[in-house]
């Protein structure tokens, strides 16, 4: 489950309801467990209508009586699995988009009826449930309907109306947004790395990280002596052969390290 406190996880996707006008919806996973709706009237084509209410299904039939909708322009909700068409006031989404038998989960209201009063191209609201935090899950791959009244042209004569139809798509993955060997590590690690490094820490450091000389610093095997370090295996046994071949012990002179792989 989305990790829905976090806001670096927190989701988001937007589709069109095509029409004769177009409406964008966006649904965001809002980090308190609720769906964040902006629905948002394209007037690109030259056209435009008020927004009166939008519909959709839920991916929970057994959530569906615990939903509840807020927002400032919301005049009416309902919430009946399989249920849903008239929100009153002449916003109703019946005709070819559906039938008594496949009705909508969801409705928000949204103003009033006509532009006398309101005249809506852009609103937002929150959907949340009683118990259960919301993901886009709920509402992925869902039919979505909206209802505009007083459809026409900008400047022009308003006196359409729409019921338009449409899907959503399939909610995005969830990110990682921290994937690498470093940030991966346990916690309480030897050498010279940090017990914790800090959340996208990537870098390698090539300064000393604890180690005595200044050249590159092994988080592992101490200073590089070529480098201008020291080497300080911090072993016990002088002869044991380590540092993948490039060092090793010398076997004439047991402690003496040397890259001089001809004696050996």
């Amino acid at each position: 489950m989305t990790d829905m406190t976090n806001p670096i996880t927190a989701r988001s996707m937007s589709f069109i309801i095509e029409g004769e006008v177009n409406v964008e919806v966006t649904v965001t996973e809002n980090g308190e467990g609720g769906l964040t709706f902006t629905v948002d009237v394209l007037t690109k084509n030259g056209m435009i209508g008020d927004l009166n209410g939008l519909f959709f299904d839920f991916a929970n039939p057994g959530l569906v009586d615990g939903l509840m909708i807020d927002g400032e322009m919301v005049t009416n909700t309902q919430f009946e699995y399989d249920g849903v068409s008239n929100l009153g006031g002449g916003v109703n989404i019946k005709g070819d988009l559906i039938n008594n038998t496949d009705l909508f989960d969801a409705g928000a209201r949204l103003g009033t009826s006509g532009m006398s009063k309101d005249d809506i191209q852009f609103t937002t609201f929150t959907l949340t449930h009683g118990s259960e935090p919301l993901t886009l899950e709920n509402v992925a791959n869902m039919d979505f309907a909206v209802r505009l009244t007083s459809v026409g042209e900008i400047g022009g004569s308003r006196d359409g109306s729409l019921k338009l139809g449409g899907t959503s798509p399939d909610a995005p993955a969830i990110e990682d947004p921290v994937d690498d060997v470093v940030d991966d590590l346990p916690s309480g690690g030897g050498g010279d790395l940090p017990d914790n490094p800090p959340p996208g820490d990537d870098e390698f450091d090539f300064g000393d990280l604890g180690g005595p000389g200044d050249g590159f610093d092994d988080p592992l095997l101490g200073d590089d002596p070529l480098l201008g370090g020291e080497l300080d295996f911090g072993l016990s046994d002088p002869s044991t052969t380590i540092d993948g071949g490039l060092l090793v012990d010398n076997p004439l002179d047991p402690g003496v390290i040397t890259d001089d792989f001809s004696i050996l």
